[in-house]
């Protein structure tokens, strides 16, 4: 099977906001996952499971990031960001949803 490899860098708060605004009308994330289509090939018992730990990205205090590394077949796939293991905040296609 021919595998790709699939890199997530995400910032959030930083870099989708514009210089000098904040998020204070929500608090710092406990986690962020990354949910979609692409979930049952990380090891998660199906697809769009916001509390999956397998597609969890681990939070990098020195540059701000949450980041990961995964590695899926090539192909076509949907994703979102979730915060905090549920779909009250997210972010992907159509923008921020709260």
């Amino acid at each position: 099977m021919t595998r790709s490899r699939f890199v997530l860098l995400l910032a959030f708060f930083f870099l989708l906001l514009p210089l000098g605004a904040s998020a204070d009308h929500t608090p710092d994330p406990s986690s962020v996952a990354i949910a979609g289509s692409l979930q049952s090939e990380l090891g998660c018992p199906g697809d769009w499971q916001p509390e999956c730990a397998a597609t969890d990205l681990t939070f990098d205090a020195e540059d701000d990031v949450w980041q990961a590394t995964f590695n899926i077949p090539a192909g076509s796939w949907e994703y979102k960001a979730p915060l905090n293991d549920s779909w009250d905040e997210n972010y992907g296609a159509g923008g921020v949803q709260d």
